[in-house]
């Protein structure tokens, strides 16, 4: 398969043709300016799109290798996320084939309450994106990580589309309750979901929270991102940067502390364990207090 790459075009759909079939060029490639994720649409037999990691992963290519070709990308609109239909294989917890994902879920000690599907195609937790009521993409945890031809494993997908670096999970850009003073940002969505359970049950639910903990989903910080959380702090909102404690993370606080958008920052000062890791031996409350004991001020 590796051999044929090299010489097919990226043009056509190895998926739904897997062979050098002429007059197949239905794939559209387009990139996003934010994040720089590529993700492809097949208009032919597959009418659907793909990330280029489940792409290449599906049709059993190397992804360093298929990267090498040449690509007729189109770049996304910038500042515009689109608006998308809701995915048939993407169900409520409550259905009967999201058993998987339901004890997957309690096997990271994570009540199944929040805005969470499950994907029954590729067998993962749906972490949905909206901007204010619009359904804008998702990501989704894969249950079973994809090892692609080089060994490397993926543990997340994005659905193809979603303007990550324009978009943060828990929170619809629409403004801010009243009565919510903080906001914690982390990288992934599982951390943030862990952090937001453990605060509703401190104040007794969502709707009483003074903290909303949201989740950049792995892009870095973008410019938007950026943008908005500084908006958030100039008008008195306190604003948390919370990644993991490894060199990503670190790389992340300091990007939005130079720009002046956080007022407090928190590590959980072992690279081996993210928010969601240490969520799994402490119960709600002691979870709370050993959190806040590792919030500090800005300086």
């Amino acid at each position: 398969m590796e051999e044929l790459a090299r010489h097919i075009s990226t043009r056509r759909c190895l998926l739904c043709h897997p062979g050098r079939v002429k007059k197949n060029d239905t794939l559209h490639w387009h990139m996003d300016p934010d994040t720089g994720a590529l993700w492809v649409y097949c208009v032919g037999v597959c009418q659907r799109g793909y990330s280029i990691e489940e792409y290449t992963a599906k049709a059993g290519l190397s992804l360093a290798e298929f990267l090498k070709q040449d690509f007729d990308i189109r770049e996304a609109p910038p500042n515009e996320v689109n608006k998308m239909a809701w995915p048939v294989n993407f169900v409520p917890l409550f259905d009967s084939r999201a058993k998987i994902g339901l004890s997957y879920l309690n096997s990271r000690n994570i009540e199944p309450d929040q805005d969470l599907f499950y994907d029954i195609q590729r067998k993962g937790i749906v972490f949905p994106y909206s901007f204010h009521d619009v359904f804008c993409g998702a990501q989704i945890r894969l249950i079973e990580p994809w090892i692609d031809k080089d060994g490397n494993e993926r543990k997340v997908d994005t659905l193809p589309g979603t303007r990550l670096g324009l978009l943060f999970y828990g929170w619809n850009q629409k403004p801010l309750p009243a009565h919510v003073t903080t906001v914690v940002v982390t990288e992934g969505a599982f951390n943030s979901i862990s952090i937001q359970q453990a605060l509703n049950t401190l104040y007794g639910g969502i709707h009483k929270s003074k903290w909303r903990c949201v989740a950049l989903s792995g892009s870095g910080a973008s410019k938007h991102h950026i943008e908005t959380l500084r908006e958030l702090k100039d008008n008195g909102t306190n604003i948390v940067v919370a990644p993991d404690s490894d060199s990503a993370g670190v790389k992340m606080f300091r990007k939005i502390h130079a720009a002046g958008a956080a007022t407090h920052y928190a590590f959980t000062d072992d690279q081996r364990i993210d928010w969601n890791d240490a969520r799994l031996t402490m119960n709600n409350i002691d979870y709370v207090k050993w959190f806040f004991s590792k919030i500090r001020k800005v300086t």
